[in-house]
């Protein structure tokens, strides 16, 4: 139960003693955990002391005393995330137990010693759904736990044994409607949030927050007789706002035993902060709306808004903490005014108060190892929060980095390495390290111009789409009311001072930004001027139905041809699992047939995504089979957000950047689409890393012949089953789990809709024997420990697509695979035979693919295994291999030990290229660290030539 100071006196009490801590810093204490990145923070009392439980983003509960002093790390989850945590006495004995709700669809129950009394399951096998949300509530003296996964369902369990009592189903009392969907998923709904209300010594009520859908919509408040399950109350639509419901705080500020509800908006834009009071016998509530303008929490970015108590001087004020910013609004009269705020530098994962008053933060969302104490005792504080810099990791990373850049300029490229790839990217920036970098043959960055949200009017669109749902589809951030002349008087000027531009031409939401007339213009004056290159972006155009394609037929494939002839692109940036799956469909044949391969770019929109693991398997794929000839990678500030209703997405560093576009790089991505900045000129230059090593050619981008990374084995797509690209597609909904479903018919790709956010994974899915991950989370920087398993078109002629003019994988490859590659097909679900006309199950001939793929490993020349790092081989010279290696922790950085193994390779020697170390050669192997949020580019120089 949330315990907040209720009187000021006793506030004054705490601060009379305050205890040496890791790092101090006025009012601010730090713990560094040197190995955790803490999303999680809570505390649990031993008798009158407080203790510190975290959780790490690898689902590790730990615990620390104020003192610094980690009292002990338990891994509950192997791995998976623990969503939700929670302590409390279910044995009186004055010592508070740990619920950890984890990801694997377990509750553990956990003592302050760090043993773990029971778990519980409710049901066994591989398909357990998530658990989101835990707490525990009394009845009659006696305590419960009460929890509640993906299911719809919520569970009561007996405190002391973990057992099952009674079943709480959504579909009894919900409220909770859909729209576009089935209305079968009309009332039910999963537990956001469920937190006790006190009623007496020995009863709580339950309070649950429930819905539906965790992008949009802010769901529904139920306060509920425990067991009885009868709903005193409910409070429909809380948010004003857009937005969904992300941090829920049961509270008493007056101390008078009357609670009320505190919660916050997790958002982007249109952030806030609401209440709840409620009538004495909690059957009436009232609410309260306060909006929290952009102007008061700095630069916009995705944001979960966590609302505390801060008493000060008599009384106290509502406080929120909403990414690096901390905002007051007064207690007296509900004023909806700020009353106050504070901004610091970074944003961190969690907060929560101890019943002393002070503040604890969890890690910087930029992979942070501290855990942070404020001391809210004394007014300066508040500048000590505006200070604060957070030490361990953070610090690590800053250091590792000008490392590298002071290596960097020592650097010189090695006569025998080829003339670079030219990098294009996207969205150039005006900053003067960028302009420089733009004057460099391996990098060119183009302008990005926005048309500020005005499209052309559509009457253009008669009467070629009548009849038609693209005729009145609208994206409703933009307005239509610009002329074609308009239009191109606007992005005209754009190609002035810059090699190019890239802009939107359309979405999914609607593909028609401007007539195809328009669009030829605006690229046909770029290319006459200086023969500027034009890209046009579509994101999100995942859709397969016949309305779309007759756009596709009459709008985008005509411009696509077009800009072939102009020497420009088309990047269509999808999301999900669209380059494994909707791009083989009907319509997108022309693409992977390879008619287009000069002029398309396939990029990855990471938003919601949670296979980002398979994502550039299948770019990488159609890339090597000849279908393009170049492939992107895209960085934005909603990147690291998998779940909406915690979108924790408020980076500063953006380390998490660089090292995705570092990998990408490596991989041989040779476009950059990244929009993500950073709020300090510091922590942009940063950013910018990645870019610096591209223009000293210290980073290599290979092309597809080079590389020596790829696994023999490769997984073909063929005409993918409906329900796959639905899985892959279903990322908003929560309420969409069939554990029927799931264990009645396994799939190659599994476990992708909503109801798996963070959720384990089958041992025959793919990204489990192949990529080797173990959730559907930020997998995107992948360790492929096999080497990587492209997933590509079909190879043989029975199943290839029509009009192929791509040439065969093969072909387009190192030599050295050209007598050993082989093929699986899949259709997203089961197996295929050569000729597509048997077919097998996924749970059972994964066996073999995946002892074929273990096998292939063997034959690589060089192989690296180690937790969480990515890597890439490519030849550089006949003498010369590269291996870049690239922490994987994509949120959880750590310095990463690996294991380089060499096979039948004759080495002369082996050294960092940026640092000059030099590593020894025994038993045909060498052993590398990775630096926390780093990556290390390795040349192993033989003897004599590799083939």
């Amino acid at each position: 139960m949330e315990e907040i100071m209720r009187k000021k006196f006793l506030f004054m009490t705490l601060f009379v003693s305050a205890m040496p801590l890791s790092v101090l810093a006025g009012n601010i204490s730090s713990i560094d955990t040197k190995v955790n990145t803490v999303m999680k923070v809570r505390v649990a009392k031993q008798g009158n002391d407080n203790i510190i439980i975290g959780s790490d983003y690898n689902g590790v509960v730990l615990a620390s005393d104020y003192s610094g002093n980690i009292l002990w790390r338990t891994d509950v989850g192997n791995g998976t995330m623990n969503h939700d945590l929670w302590c409390d006495d279910i044995d009186a004995d004055g010592k508070q137990e740990v619920f950890a709700a984890n990801a694997n669809g377990s509750i553990v129950c956990l003592d302050l010693k760090g043993n773990i009394r029971w778990t519980f399951t409710p049901y066994d096998g591989v398909h357990r759904t998530p658990m989101y949300s835990v707490c525990v509530v009394k009845s009659n003296n006696k305590p419960y736990v009460v929890c509640g996964d993906f299911s719809t369902d919520c569970y009561y369990l007996d405190a002391l044994t973990g057992k099952l009592v009674q079943k709480l189903p959504s579909k009894n009392y919900s409220k909770a409607k859909v729209f576009k969907i089935d209305k079968k998923y009309n009332f039910q709904h999963i537990a956001n949030f469920l937190r006790p209300i006190p009623l007496d010594k020995g009863n709580d009520l339950l309070l649950m927050h429930g819905s539906n859908n965790h992008m949009q919509s802010s769901g529904e408040f139920y306060v509920i007789e425990p067991l009885k399950n009868k709903v005193l109350s409910h409070v429909v639509k809380p948010l004003k706002q857009r937005g969904t419901i992300g941090d829920v705080r049961v509270v008493d500020p007056d101390g008078d035993g009357t609670y009320e509800v505190i919660f916050g908006s997790s958002v982007l834009n249109g952030n806030e902060f609401g209440r709840i009071e409620f009538s004495n016998s909690y059957t009436e509530a009232k609410l309260f709306s306060y909006p929290i303008q952009q102007k008061n929490v700095g630069k916009v970015s995705y944001r979960v808004n966590q609302p505390f108590i801060l008493y000060e001087n008599s009384g106290y004020d509502y406080g929120v903490l909403s990414s690096n910013a901390m905002v007051f609004f007064s207690s007296e009269g509900y004023s909806k005014q700020v009353k106050d705020k504070l901004l610091t530098t970074f944003a961190y994962n969690d907060m929560w108060q101890d019943d002393k008053g002070n503040i604890i933060l969890a890690s910087c969302q930029d992979g942070g190892s501290c855990i942070h104490i404020i001391n809210t005792g004394k007014s300066s504080w508040k500048y000590d929060y505006e200070e604060l810099m957070p030490q361990g990791n953070i610090q690590r990373i800053m250091d590792y980095t000008k490392l590298i850049r002071k290596n960097l300029k020592n650097f010189k490229k090695p006569d025998w390495l080829r003339e670079p790839v030219c990098v294009t990217g996207f969205e150039g920036t005006k900053d003067p390290i960028f302009q420089e970098l733009d004057d460099s043959k391996s990098l060119v960055l183009l302008g990005s111009p926005w048309n500020r949200g005005h499209n052309q009017e559509p009457s253009w669109r008669l009467p070629l789409y009548e009849g038609n749902r693209y005729l009145n589809s609208r994206d409703r951030r933009n307005k239509y009311d610009r002329s074609a002349k308009e239009i191109v008087d606007y992005f005209t000027p754009s190609y002035d001072g810059v090699k190019g531009i890239s802009t939107w031409a359309g979405h999914g939401n609607d593909p028609l930004y401007y007539s195809l007339d328009v669009l030829k213009e605006i690229a046909s004056y770029g290319y006459e001027h200086d023969g500027k290159k034009t890209i046009y972006i579509y994101p999100e155009m995942n859709h397969t139905d016949k309305d779309f394609g007759f756009v596709m037929k009459n709008q985008v494939y005509p411009l696509v041809e077009f800009m072939g002839t102009i020497k420009s692109n088309v990047a269509f940036r999808a999301k999900n699992v669209f380059w494994q799956g909707q791009v083989y469909t009907k319509d997108w044949e022309p693409v992977v047939s390879g008619k287009y391969a000069a002029e398309v770019i396939p990029i990855l929109e990471e938003t919601t995504d949670k296979t980002q693991d398979l994502s550039i398997a299948g770019r990488m794929g159609l890339w090597t089979a000849g279908s393009v000839d170049g492939w992107g990678v895209r960085c934005s500030r909603d990147d690291p957000s998998f779940d909406r209703s915690r979108q924790f997405s408020s980076q500063k560093l953006s380390n998490h950047v660089l090292r995705k576009t570092v990998y990408s790089l490596a991989c041989g991505a040779n476009y950059i689409h990244n929009s993500a900045e950073s709020d300090t000129e510091e922590l942009e230059y940063h950013a910018s890393l990645a870019y610096e090593l591209l223009a000293k050619e210290a980073l290599y981008v290979p092309k597809r012949n080079e590389i020596l990374s790829f696994s023999p084995v490769h997984l073909s797509m063929y005409k993918p089953q409906e329900i796959y690209l639905q899985e892959g597609e279903d990322h908003k909904w929560w309420i969409y789990f069939d554990k029927n479903r799931e264990e009645t018919q396994p799939k190659v790709f599994s476990h992708m809709n909503a109801s798996w956010l963070g959720g384990t994974l089958t041992p025959w899915d793919f990204s489990t024997y192949a990529s080797g991950v173990i959730d559907r989370r930020q997998n995107i920087i992948p360790p492929y420990p096999n080497g990587m398993v492209l997933i590509t078109p079909v190879q043989n002629n029975a199943l290839r697509e029509n009009n192929s003019v791509r040439g065969n994988l093969a072909d387009n490859l190192h030599p050295f695979y050209k007598s050993i590659l082989k093929e699986y097909i899949t259709d997203g679900v089961d197996y295929l035979s050569a000729d597509g006309k048997q077919r097998y199950k996924a749970d059972e001939f994964y066996k073999q693919i995946k002892k074929d793929i273990e096998e292939g490993a063997k034959k690589l020349p060089v192989l690296v295994k180690g937790e969480k790092t990515g890597w890439v081989v490519a030849q550089v010279s006949p003498t010369h291999l590269r291996l870049t290696l690239v922490d994987g922790g994509y949120l959880a950085p750590m310095d990463r030990k690996v294991k380089v193994m060499l096979n039948n390779l004759s080495v002369k020697k082996v050294c960092d290229i940026l640092d000059g170390i030099s590593y020894n050669i025994t038993d045909n192997s060498f052993d590398v660290t990775v630096p926390c949020g780093m990556f290390r580019f390795i040349d192993i120089e033989l003897q004599k030539p590799f083939m």
